[in-house]
Order: structure tokens, then C-alpha cells, then sequence
């Protein structure tokens, strides 16, 4: 009897797993197709949905409102308006029924079974796509509008010793990439159907330089003068090019003045005659000759200044235009004379010439000329120089010729000494220079 009973049990529970496990089967079955209870998109609850009346419900209810929604960017002097059809905005409405419709539905027949029975809330974020390349040409086109380039102070100086100096323009630019940013913020959220504001970012591009920079030059600070009223037309001509070169330019506050830069490339081209050149330890022709009397010139205004050079050499030869050891050779593309403006101010550079005299002025603040400087020169060492005899038997006897002249060799000491109210306050080695001796070369005849 007792063994009766377990087998009635028996197949009673066996049964009743075979008629819950058909139940369940036919129950899945039945949502396979349908969204389960509990899952939303966004705010919309989908229980029992299929693929197709969830799209329509979220189509109709955020997908056709949101094509219609805007943008509006705003700056300072006007508006603009992005239309969402502008960037080719939408829903994606397919991809999250796909999940929608899928979610819950990857476990065994018990655990799709339990989603149904004991629906656990889901919510499915609906996602936004535009074209990006499409808002990026939206934001060339403000830019363009928006954006405007600084536009420096100038300044002139007439005959008179008057100053000029023209207003400067602060420009405009859109800051781009954080408007780019706010923009897709806005359309990323995307389930909002009320237009969206956003104040542009606009930022302001100072002149390098500006008005107020440049009235503060009100004076002359140094000056200096050399003569070439000797030198041949070639290299007149040629002074009279580079220094014209120079005359009016401006040095800002760390900016570095370049001699070659600024002068340029002494060519024929270009206007450029041939005269004498220092070569080595010669004097020979070439273009551009006379030119290292302006940058030894300007050298020199700057000498009387607290300006230190960045690059600045001294001839083979010492030249007579200018005192010992205070020369600046220059040769494009090798040797250069280089100062940096290291003053809190800007640096006005005047050259000009007057009766065979290169003038150049030097204008700043007038705080500046509190101090007033002192150039001097020690030349020791000096060595006066041999000659070299060639006897060339083309020559007659008594007749002789210079080939090479010489030169005396000389060391030199430049020291620039500062006041202030009369007091020294400072002495600094400027350079020292060694000027080596150049023998005389000379042709003698032998011929009878």
C-alpha cells in the first residue's frame, strides 16, 4: 500500500512538471515577439508591445516633435538658428526597440519564464545620431562671421619730430570646439522637445600691438652718427639702402632685431653696388660694400643704451668710421648683428642720412633716460705691421708695387660706465677684441 502511494505521488509530481513546463513553454512563446513587462523607452512603458506599435509609439510620441526643434546660438551682435533637419538629427528609434523587444529573452525557458512573472523595471535610453560633418560646417560658417583678426597700432614719425600713431583693432574668435561641445550636449539629450539657447563663447585677440604700447614712446633715448662723405657712389648707394631698410622699425618689448632680417639680401637686384669689402685679412670689391658702417653705426646707438647684444662681431680689420673694438661686422647668411629689446617698452629705430653723416636715433620712454651711459675704449698690445717682400722679375728694378696692405694689431677693452644723477652706479665689460697684425705685402722689380 505504502509503495502504492509514492508511485501515485510520483507521477502526480510528474505530471505537474510536464503541465508547468508546457504552461511556461506556451507563456515565452507567447512573448517572443512582444516586448516584456516593465521595459520603457524613455518614458514610455512597452509591456506587451511588438516591434512595430513600439516604433510607432515612439516615433509619434518624440521622433516627428524633435525634427522640429532648434537651437538658437546667441553672441553679443546676433542669433543663429540650427534646425535639427540641419545636422540630420534623429532617434535612434530601431536600435532601442531591438533592445527593447530582446531584453530579458537571452536566459533558459525558467528564467524567461521568472521575467514575465516577476518583471523587473527596465528603462532603455533612447540614443541620438546626427551628422557631425554637418555641424561642423554649421560652425565654419559662424566662425566666419563672427571671427576678425587684431589688427596692430602703427606708428610714424614726420620731419617735424612728431609721433603718429594709429588706433589698433581687438579681434574676435569663436572658441569653436567648446561650441561644438555645447551644441552636441544639447543634442544628445535629445528628448527634450523645447528649443535649446546657448551663448556662444567669443573670444577677444589682442594686438600684438597696441596704441597704448606705442604712446609711450615720447623720446629720444640714444643717438649716434658716422661719416662716409669719402665713400665711392657704389657705396653711398649701398648705405643709403640698408639704412632706409631700417629707419622706422619697431622693436616690441623680448622682440630680437635682426641686421640681415630687416635689411635683407644685398643683391643687384635689389639695388646693391659693388664696392669695397673687408675679406679676410683684405679689402676687396663686392656687393653690398659699405654696409657694415650702418650696423656698426647702429651698434653703436645702441651702445648708449642698457641694450646688450645677442650676436655682434668685430672686423678683421679696424675701421677708421668708427672707434676701436665698437665695430659690427655683417655678411648675409654667416654673420649677423643681433640685438633683443629687453625693456619694458617699445624700441623706435630712426635712420637717416644728412651731408654724408649716417644718423641714427634711438626712441623710447623717458623714463629711460635717468641713466646715462658711457662708452670707453683701452686698446693695448699694439703691433705695428712687417713688410713682406716679392721679388718679381716682371718689374724693373726700382719699381714696386702694394699687394696687400698692412695693418697694426691691437687688443681692445670696450667698457660701457652708467649714472644715475650723476653717480656711477655700474661698469660692464662690453667685449674684448683682438685685432691681429696684417703684414704688408709688397712687389719689388728685379729687370734689368
Amino acid at each position: 500500500m505504502k509503495k502504492k502511494a509514492i508511485i501515485i505521488i510520483g507521477v502526480l509530481i510528474l505530471f505537474s512538471t510536464f503541465t508547468f513546463s508546457g504552461y511556461s513553454y506556451i507563456r515565452v512563446k507567447y512573448w517572443d515577439s512582444l516586448i516584456l513587462p516593465g521595459v520603457k523607452i524613455g518614458n514610455e512603458d512597452l509591456t506587451g508591445k511588438t516591434r512595430k506599435e513600439a516604433q510607432t509609439i515612439i516615433n509619434d510620441k518624440y521622433a516627428s516633435d524633435v525634427m522640429k526643434k532648434k537651437i538658437t546660438i546667441v553672441t553679443d551682435e546676433k542669433k543663429y538658428i540650427i534646425d535639427y533637419k540641419m545636422v540630420e538629427a534623429k532617434y535612434n528609434v530601431d536600435q532601442a526597440v531591438e533592445q527593447a523587444l530582446t531584453y530579458g529573452k537571452d536566459g533558459n525557458m525558467f528564467q524567461r519564464y521568472k521575467a514575465i512573472t516577476h518583471p523587473v523595471s527596465k528603462q532603455i535610453k533612447l540614443t541620438f545620431e546626427y551628422n557631425d560633418k554637418a555641424v561642423d560646417k554649421i560652425l565654419k560658417g559662424i566662425a566666419k562671421d563672427i571671427d576678425k583678426n587684431a589688427k596692430n597700432a602703427t606708428i610714424t614719425k614726420d620731419i617735424g619730430g612728431q609721433f603718429f600713431v594709429t588706433n589698433d583693432v581687438i579681434g574676435k574668435q569663436l572658441e569653436v570646439d567648446k561650441l561644438k561641445n555645447d551644441i552636441k550636449s544639447k543634442i544628445d539629450v535629445g528628448v527634450s522637445k523645447d528649443d535649446d539657447y546657448i551663448k556662444a563663447a567669443v573670444k577677444d585677440i589682442k594686438p600684438k600691438i597696441s596704441e597704448a604700447a606705442l604712446k609711450t614712446i615720447n623720446t629720444r633715448i640714444s643717438r649716434y652718427t658716422t661719416n662716409f662723405g669719402s665713400s665711392s657712389e657704389g657705396r653711398a648707394t649701398n648705405i643709403a639702402l640698408a639704412t632706409g631698410s631700417i629707419n622706422g622699425k619697431l622693436l616690441m618689448p623680448g622682440d630680437v632685431f635682426s641686421f640681415n632680417d630687416v635689411v635683407g639680401e644685398r643683391t643687384a637686384l635689389r639695388g646693391y653696388k659693388a664696392a669695397g669689402v673687408i675679406i679676410g685679412d683684405k679689402l676687396e670689391q663686392g656687393l653690398g660694400g659699405g654696409i657694415c658702417q650702418v650696423s656698426s653705426t647702429l651698434y653703436n646707438a645702441m651702445l648708449s643704451t642698457s641694450i646688450v647684444s645677442v650676436e655682434r662681431i668685430h672686423h678683421t680689420i679696424s675701421s677708421g668710421y668708427i672707434p676701436k673694438g665698437q665695430d659690427a661686422t655683417v655678411d648675409y647668411g654667416n654673420l649677423d648683428y643681433k640685438f633683443k629689446n629687453t625693456f619694458e617698452y617699445p624700441i623706435y629705430i630712426e635712420g637717416f642720412l644728412s651731408n654724408g653723416n649716417i644718423h641714427f636715433n634711438i626712441y623710447s620712454n623717458s623714463t629711460l633716460t635717468k641713466r646715462t651711459y658711457e662708452i670707453v675704449n683701452e686698446v693695448s698690445e699694439p703691433t705695428d705691421p712687417k713688410t713682406e717682400t716679392i721679388k718679381d722679375p716682371t718689374m724693373y728694378r726700382g719699381q714696386s708695387e702694394i699687394v696687400k696692405t698692412g695693418y697694426a694689431g691691437f687688443k681692445v677693452k670696450v667698457t660701457r660706465k652708467t649714472y644715475e644723477n650723476g653717480n656711477l652706479v655700474n661698469t660692464e665689460i662690453i667685449n674684448q677684441d683682438t685685432f691681429h697684425v696684417i703684414n704688408e705685402v709688397k712687389k719689388v722689380g728685379t729687370k734689368r
